[in-house]
């Protein structure tokens, strides 16, 4: 992966998403729809997990020094009329700097982070992806969200299984980058086949 800085806006959220990860946004503020033009003109944008913490996104006081840098793949109204927008992780970043623009919109200077789940692994848990496929099955939204489903690799099915399963995300910003794919496997298999 070539290590390129790249400058792009954002987004703090308390969403987690891995690499070919796909989520639904609700956007309504003035500047985060300023950020959705400037993404679709560009690059994208990236979410960064603050698990809540902060808003404030000064580089002094950032204690998760990376984020999901996300495309926008589908524009939607909501019945309220607010802004729906579709987003896929293309990767993690490591933010290297942050600065806010007038109109109070974070953008910073990221480098692209490599990730088990951007691997490719055609030997996918049975259980697991069967399991996973019973969720879109009865999740409307998620399924129509996911058109491709790679179910038959695992490292793309263990991703979907950390963005959706109910733990705290502090226990999920672990595997981010602390954790390699094994033990993410066994996290999330200790999790599904808990009796």
């Amino acid at each position: 992966m070539q290590n390129v800085n790249t400058k792009l806006p954002i987004f703090p959220l308390p969403v987690f998403i891995l690499p070919g990860g796909i989520t639904r946004l609700r956007i309504f503020e003035p500047r985060y729809l300023k950020m959705v033009k400037i993404a679709t003109q560009e690059k994208g944008f990236v979410i960064w997990l603050n698990s809540g913490k902060s808003k404030d996104i000064k580089s002094e006081n950032l204690d998760i020094l990376w984020g999901s840098w996300v495309e926008i793949i589908n524009f939607d109204q909501g019945e309220d009329g607010i802004l729906e927008i579709d987003v896929k992780c293309k990767s993690l970043v490591e933010i290297l700097s942050t600065e806010k623009d007038n109109d109070n919109l974070n953008f910073g200077v990221v480098s692209e982070i490599s990730h088990w789940s951007q691997q490719i692994e055609e030997s996918a848990d049975n259980n697991l992806s069967e399991s996973l496929v019973e969720v879109f099955n009865n999740n409307k939204l998620l399924d129509k969200l996911y058109v491709d489903k790679a179910t038959n690799n695992t490292h793309w099915v263990v991703a979907r299984w950390l963005e959706l399963i109910p733990v705290d995300l502090d226990v999920k910003t672990s595997f981010f980058d602390g954790y390699n794919f094994e033990e993410a496997e066994s996290f999330v298999s200790s999790i599904i086949y808990r009796e």
